[in-house]
């Protein structure tokens, strides 16, 4: 499947962040569709039905119901390979990485704020790279 035919999966419990990164991603024109969700249940199960579709989830991590780590590891269940980035405007060390992710790897960590411009590069730039460097807690 040529790249400009897959979805990326944002989540974010706020808003106006989500309909910033949603119209940033959609202006950009490498992917066919950007499926954006407050609610982690509701994009999991968004993602459980099309994972074949999404060649990248983009989540925060502080979320209400589900945090953004919990919503990694079950799609990381289902698909080993899903590319996945995690953002916060909160401080993450690596131990708190490595005590909510285990084993699991994130493609890249995205500090927020951060602007529409430098979001939507690095979103880019991992969809089109099919090996990209992963963020290990470990290292």
């Amino acid at each position: 499947m040529a790249i400009n035919q897959k979805s990326v999966l944002v989540v974010d419990d706020e808003l106006d962040i989500l309909h910033v990164i949603k119209r940033s991603l959609e202006a950009g024109g490498d992917v066919s569709h950007v499926y954006a969700f407050t609610s982690p249940l509701q994009a999991l199960e968004h993602f459980k039905l099309n994972y074949n579709d999404c060649a990248l989830v983009l989540s925060d991590i502080r979320m209400p119901g589900m945090t953004g780590f919990e919503l990694i590891r079950r799609i990381k269940q289902i698909n080993p390979t899903t590319k996945v980035l995690l953002m916060s405007a909160f401080e993450i060390n690596n131990n708190e990485l490595l005590s909510a992710l285990g084993s699991i790897m994130v493609d890249d960590f995205i500090q927020k704020p951060v602007s529409p411009r430098k979001l939507t590069s690095i979103i880019q730039r991992h969809i089109v790279s099919r090996v990209g460097s992963y963020y290990n807690a470990n290292t």
